[in-house]
């Protein structure tokens, strides 16, 4: 359910979330951007097989992940 605006400035809402919800929206973001990478490393490996590592790598690197064993 979506946080209700709790005032707005300038004209701009502004939602208060609590930290623990900001944390647990934050874990979510990082094992979706997580999974992404397992998704691109498959894809990699059924198109580019002789270049699946080094782009799985190096996408790893831009995303400041660590690739799946």
């Amino acid at each position: 359910m979506p946080e209700a605006p709790a005032h707005e400035t300038d004209g701009n809402p502004v939602i208060e979330l609590s930290v623990d919800r900001i944390r647990t929206r934050v874990a979510g973001a990082q094992q979706d951007v997580q999974d992404s990478l397992g998704l691109a490393e498959t894809w990699a490996e059924q198109r580019l097989q002789a270049h699946a590592a080094a782009v799985t790598a190096a996408l790893a690197r831009a995303l400041d992940l660590t690739p799946t064993p």
